[in-house]
């Protein structure tokens, strides 16, 4: 048997991913959570095969998520599977030590591909990502722009382009009000854009 944390605020996603799971895996035992504080109870208590985690949750901060998993678990497979742009974002968390990074377009044989690899401890990153997965490449810097900013960085400019302002923002992370701020400054400067118009139009283009 193979136990599985799905973490999605959206019920009808955790059930679709449920659906591609036990198609693969009959002997398949499923949680669910909606929230970064669920996730984080779930794995105190269980131990899993796989965690599949949306990095833009409410009330979750992914990145202190992430790294208490690890801190805990450091065996831990953990999977992100998000609207966010892997272009964008996989390289990061990828070198933070998740095993695969989907966009939740993707098809259904390209999850499972995904699923199967973690479990069999390899990355993964669909196929147009496989060159950041090559030895070394994940902590490399590439073309894109958004590899100047940091992964807090990135949490932060993400919850922009999803049209929290900076007080959500500071609610979401824990994080004080011009902590936030200062993020957002640096982000717009690395990027050279002057407001969050055009720093969504420039996440467009990825």
């Amino acid at each position: 048997m193979k136990r599985f944390l799905l973490a999605d605020d959206h019920h009808i996603v955790r059930t679709g991913l449920g659906l591609i799971i036990k198609d693969a895996f009959l002997d398949a035992e499923i949680d669910e959570c909606m929230d970064g504080d669920g996730a984080w109870k779930k794995i105190q208590e269980t131990a899993y095969e796989l965690f599949i985690l949306d990095i833009t949750m409410p009330r979750t901060d992914s990145l202190h998520l992430i790294k208490n998993i690890f801190s805990h678990r450091p065996d831990q497979k953990l999977m992100i599977f998000t609207m966010s742009s892997p272009a964008i974002y996989a390289r990061k968390y990828l070198a933070l030590g998740v095993k695969a990074f989907i966009n939740k377009e993707a098809d259904p044989s390209g999850i499972r591909k995904a699923i199967v690899a973690v479990l069999n401890n390899r990355r993964y990153a669909g196929p147009d990502l496989q060159h950041i997965l090559t030895p070394g490449d994940i902590d490399k810097q590439s073309s894109s722009p958004f590899d100047s900013l940091s992964t807090r960085e990135l949490e932060i400019m993400n919850h922009l382009v999803g049209g929290k302002n900076i007080s959500e923002i500071a609610t979401v992370l824990c994080l004080h009000i011009s902590t936030v701020s200062t993020h957002k400054a640096n982000i717009m400067q690395k990027l050279q854009v002057s407001n969050v118009v055009e720093l969504c139009e420039l996440v467009r283009l990825f």
